[in-house]
Order: C-alpha cells, then structure tokens, then sequence
C-alpha cells in the first residue's frame, strides 16, 4: 500500500508536467484572444494617445518549412600558385589602372591602391593584395621587361623594313611579269630573241629576290613572335575568375623563373557540405540530386572607432540631433559602472560625455526621445530610480539630471521606452511595469499583475498599446489608457530562448522564439505568423536579443551557442517570408554582447553593439538584398549515427558574390521540401530567388559620416 501511495505521489505532477510539455510543444502563436488573463477588464478612460490605424501586415505563405542547414563549410577545390617564368626583378605586384577600370575591378576605385611605374610614373597601377577578386586574363604582377621590350621593338622594325622591302620587291616582279608577257604578244620580229631573253633573265633574278625578301621577312616575324611572347611572359596573368589568396613576394626582389609569386583561387566552382540530422537525411536522399540555395555568410568587425566603459554595457539607445545645421544620430550607453555615456559617434570630435549617478550604483537601462528641439534621455538604474537628463545641446551636456522620478521601483529597472512622441515612458522591474508622463514627470498608473516572472522589455506603439516581453515565456499586448491599462492579447508558449524581443516600428508585427532555431514575426493584430528567421539544422542557435531594424526591413539576432557568444545575425527581412541572414557580426575577442540598437537616422545606417567586457562597438548596415546562388545536392553521407552530411556543388560563373565566399567559410543551405528531382546537367548558371524586394537605403559610413 505504501509503495502504491509513493507511485501516485510521483505520477501525479509527472502527469501535470507532460501535460504541460504537450501545450508547449504545439509551438506556434495562434488565436486572437487572451490566452491566460487573469485580470478582468475595467475602466481606463479614453485612449493614452490618439492610436494609428493597425498596421497592414501579411500572413506567410503556406506550406512546409524549407530545410535550413546553417554552418555549411564551403570548400574551393583549386588554388593554384602563379610562378614567374623568366628570371628578372619584380617590378609590380599590381594590374594597370585601365585594365582595372576596364574590368570594372572594386579596387579600382580605391585612391589608397594607386602606385606609379618605377620606370614611367605616369603609368599607373592598382596594386594586388591579399583577397583581391581578380578575372580571367588579368595582369597581377610584372617583372622588369625593359630588355625584352627593346629586343621586341628592334625586331618590329626590322620586320616593318623587310616588309616595306618585300613590297618593292612584289612590286618590281609585277612589271618584269607585264614586260615578259608584253613580249611574248608582239610579233616575233619586232623585239629581238636577245632582249627577250634578257629581260626573262632579270624576272627570274627578281623572283629569286622576292623569294629571298620574304623568307627574311618571315623569319624576322617568328623571331617578333619570339620576342612578345618573351615580353608577355614577363606579366603574370590569372588563369581563371576568382580571388587572390596570398602575395607571395613583393616589388623590388630579384626572382628565378620557377619562383612562387602569388597564390590565386578558382571560384568558378565550389561545393559546400554541411550536417543535418538523420531524419531530415533520409527524407532528401530518395530525391537526389535537388535544387538548394546557397547563401554565403560572411563574418565582419566592427568600425575602428571603439566606445568603452569599465563595466558591462547594460543598455543602448539612439536619438537623432542637429549639430551645424546637419541631422546625426548620438549614441547613448548606460553601464554598471554607474555612468550613461552620451557619445558622439558620428562627429569629428567623437565626443563622449559622461551623465554620473551616485556613487556604487549601477545603470541598468536606458531610453531616448526626440521631441521637436528637445533631447531626453531617461536612466534606471539598480536602486530602481528613474531619472531624466535634457541632452538637447551636445555643446553643453550636463552634470545632473533635469528631473529625478519621485516614485521608483523597489527594485533594479531592466527595461525601459518612450512613446514615439516622447511624451509617455514605459519602466520594468522585476514583474512591475509603471507607465509616466515624461512630461508632467509623474507617475500615471501600473499595469495590472498579470506578469509571472520579470518582464525583460517594453515597446509603445502607433495603435496606443504597450507590449511586455517577459521571462514566463509569455509577450503580452496592453491597451493604454488615461487612467489605467487592460489586458489586450497574451502570446505565449515562447520557448524562451531570448530575453529581449522587438517591435516593428508601424506597431504590425513582434518577434517570437518559437524555439532555439525559429525566429517568427507574429502579427500583434491577430498573432498569425507573417515571416520566420531559420536557424534549424547544425549551426547558430538564437539567443539574447532580437531586435527590429527601424524600417522593419531587417532584424539583428544574438547567438546562443557557447563558442558564438561574441556573433550576432544580421536579417533581410521581406513583408512575408523566410528572412535571409545578410550578415554575422563578430566583437573582438568574441566577447558577449549584452545591447544592442539601430541608429533611426536614414543618412547614418548603423548599429551599434555593447559587450560584457564594457566596450560598444559599430557596424555600417548593407544596403541591398542578400544574394543567393543556386546550388545542387548530389549526395548524402552518414559518417556516424546521429548525423549526416550534405554535399552541394555550386557554379559560380563570373565570380558571382566573390566578396563574400572564402575557402574554409561558412554557407547557409535552404532546401525547398516541395521542390522536384533536378534532370541531368548543370545547374542554370542564374541567382537563385530572394526571399522578397528589399529596397534598403544607402549605406553611409556612421563614423566618417559620409
């Protein structure tokens, strides 16, 4: 009996937890009602602020999900290194600035890689470098030629002169043809036998001549051949389309022929393998060979220019100012090490300014609004209290803040926002959340209690709704009113692989960790999906943050993996669809990254990024859509158990997205589950399709400011 009792016990909360795993696992947001209120809904007044119309968002496009392997290595199966042929002194490790401009070549149009002749300074050249995308037939180094150019030249003139002589010579044979022909048609007695012979004597002489004229000629036209060909070899050419892996020796050394120059690599062609489970292995493998897209991923470092605290970076916002008559945006950094940094990131000073709290108090988050002329940044920090500092004038920024929230939280502020007018602030701590007129600087009314855990981030919209993200796995959608708030909408069943989740700027859509690999844009109208981010298969796992980009046209993701702590995930999103990775942005040193935020200024299109280790670093945002190439799987392995390997073989005419493929680099594979058998052949040699138009604006360079 008792150990009948001690099973029960057991099976009782074993079943209350399968059960509960079973809700979870249906996974995707749906539905448009609450789905665990607990507050009734009462009286709030009118509106907080006059709502916008709901944002028109479209749902995505039935159908399965496309299989998406993300760390694919790509592997380029010829690299060849280019030797000099004849002996002789490099002169140039670079190609002449017409057959440069000619080739439409990127370095081109670089002034730092102009370089003179060492011979004739008015010949100019781009130099090569290590990377360099390079095309068929293109001149990469030369040696010193002068002595064969002289030899060449000798030789053409002398072949200009024997032909000018062979010439005379065909023209002088002419005119004994004509008279010998003459006088073989006069009568017989009219020109002597004597002259007639004589006359055929001096025609034969003159073939002879002629004969001689132009075997001369001939032999000084092999020996010019001779004589290019020796000059042209002193040019080192590209055999093939692609890029430049290593220079090898530099202008101004002696070289033997045989002796290495530089190394270059064929990207014409490629193939990319990745792992994949054994399920989704089997399923593709009766389907040999299909048709898959080739994304390449490209790591890149931030901008030289460094920002830095003594603590974590806790927190990020940027506003936009008028310094000069010129629009650009300012960055402000809140820290634990108990200041907020007002910096200047764009300008030629690169000001930074410090706004000081108390001393051992930690800043743990931090806003900013633009209102007509006023600037304002807001701080909460690990006391829970609220301050306001007017940061209008970036010549006189200042010591103390303007106003100092009377009523803060009992504990530390995690999250924080203005509306979009800058009129109302939004403040979390813990499971609390306070709405204030920033304005009348005073607390108007907190939301009801509905929160499980700590609410991690707040988001206004257009439409007079606040969204709360927190750590119950739940995204919750407040109406605002004057008096109070209600319980609009809940979306739960998050995994809650990220904390901190973003809005789309026109108030349409939210993101939603499905799980560790999914990424979905949820309609906050009526929680359908409109698109999803992919991570599934071996690869990244999203983590941290997920954030809009001001023109909902991109989205910045954290990594979740231990050894990509220090990498996030740079999205082109489409109005539907999958989103395409664009970019991964690596911090030195892989630090973790803690914040993140997009600049809202159009002219200066950058993010900028806060490390656990106190530094915030920069990136200019890609203009442009991410570019796919069409791919072909041909086979599937199984080393082991567990996993299996996919090869794809890719062509790559012309070099296509030769910037962004290296040897040993990393690919995304997106295989449609519906697409069919591909027939016998090559892949057609065309982009594959993007996942929607995006039309970004141009990039500008958020340091320089141009």
């Amino acid at each position: 009996m008792t150990r009948f009792r001690l099973l029960r016990r057991w099976l009782a909360p074993a079943a209350v937890a399968v059960a509960a795993l079973g809700v979870a696992a249906c996974g995707r947001p749906t539905g448009t009602k609450p789905t665990n209120t607990t507050t009734a809904p009462v009286a709030i007044g009118g509106s907080l602020y006059p709502p916008a119309a709901a944002a028109v968002v479209v749902a995505q496009a039935a159908g399965p999900e496309p299989i998406v392997a993300s760390q694919g290595l790509v592997q380029f199966d010829e690299t060849i290194t280019l030797s000099a042929e004849v002996d002789g002194k490099l002169e140039l490790v670079a190609t002449p600035i017409e057959e440069a401009v000619k080739l439409n070549l990127p370095s081109a149009k670089d002034p730092d890689r102009l370089i003179g002749h060492p011979r004739k300074a008015d010949w100019k050249h781009v130099r090569v470098v290590d990377g360099d995308v390079v095309k068929q037939g293109q001149v990469l180094a030369s040696l010193d030629n002068s002595q064969a150019s002289l030899e060449k030249d000798a030789l053409v003139a002398s072949a200009d002169a024997a032909k000018k002589a062979l010439d005379q010579s065909e023209g002088s044979l002419k005119e004994y043809a004509n008279v010998v022909d003459r006088f073989d048609r006069l009568p017989k007695e009219s020109v002597s036998e004597l002259e007639k012979v004589r006359y055929r004597i001096e025609y034969v002489q003159a073939k002879v001549t002629n004969a001689r004229l132009f075997q001369e000629y001939v032999k000084l036209n092999g020996d010019m051949a001779k004589a290019v060909d020796r000059k042209q070899r002193h040019d080192i050419l590209s055999p093939f389309d692609g890029k430049v892996v290593r220079v090898l020796r530099q202008r101004g050394v002696v070289v033997k022929a045989g002796e290495p120059i530089l190394e270059v690599q064929n990207t014409g062609r490629f193939r990319v393998e990745a792992k994949v489970s054994q399920e989704v292995a089997f399923e593709l493998e009766t389907k040999l060979p299909l048709p898959v897209s080739v994304e390449p991923v490209r790591v890149v470092r931030p901008e030289p220019y460094t920002a830095s605290h003594r603590q974590e970076v806790t927190g990020l916002a940027v506003f936009s100012a008028t310094v000069g008559g010129k629009s650009r945006p300012v960055v402000v950094s809140a820290s634990a090490d108990g200041t907020a940094k007002v910096w200047d990131a764009t300008g030629e000073t690169k000001t930074q300014h410090a706004l000081l709290h108390p001393s051992g108090t930690a800043v743990r988050c931090v806003a900013a609004t633009a209102r007509g002329e006023s600037r304002v940044v807001a701080t909460g920090d690990s006391n829970g209290r609220i301050r306001l500092w007017d940061v209008s004038d970036l010549s006189q920024l200042p010591t103390r803040p303007m106003h100092e929230l009377e009523e803060g939280h009992g504990q530390g502020v995690g999250a924080m926002a203005f509306s979009a007018d800058g009129q109302y602030l939004a403040t979390a701590a813990g499971r609390d959340v306070f709405v204030w007129d920033a304005t009348g600087k005073k607390k108007k009314y907190t939301l009801p209690a509905d929160h499980r855990d700590d609410v991690k981030a707040v988001h206004f919209t257009p439409q007079a709704t606040l969204v709360t993200v927190c750590r119950d796995k739940a995204i919750r959608v407040w109406t605002l009113g004057t008096t109070g708030a209600n319980l609009l909408r809940t979306i739960d069943h998050r995994s809650g692989a990220v904390d901190v989740l973003g809005v789309s700027a026109d108030g349409g859509r939210v993101l939603f960790d499905l799980n560790a690999g999914r990424i979905d844009m949820v309609s906050l109208n009526d929680t359908t999906v409109t698109g999803s981010l992919l991570n599934t298969g071996s690869g990244q796992r999203f983590s941290g943050l997920a954030l809009f980009g001001p023109d909902g046209k991109q989205v910045l993701t954290g990594a979740g993996d231990a050894d990509a702590r220090g990498e996030l995930q740079l999205w082109a999103v489409s109005e539907s669809g999958r989103g395409a990775e664009q970019k991964r942005l690596a911090t030195p040193d892989r630090t973790a990254v803690t914040c993140a935020a997009f600049s809202p200024d159009p002219a200066h299109r950058f993010v900028a990024v806060g490390t656990q280790s106190g530094s915030v670093h920069f990136w200019t945002l890609p203009a442009g859509e991410q570019l796919a190439l069409p791919g072909k799987l041909v086979s599937v392995s199984h080393p082991d158990q567990t996993t299996a390997v996919l090869r794809v073989e890719v062509e790559n005419p012309g070099g296509k997205l030769d910037a962004q493929l290296q040897d040993r680099g990393t690919a995304r594979l997106v295989i449609d589950r519906a697409a069919k058998t591909l027939p016998p052949g090559p892949m057609p040699a065309v982009p594959a399709p993007a996942p929607g138009k995006i039309d970004l604006p141009r990039v500008v360079d958020p340091i320089a400011g141009k």
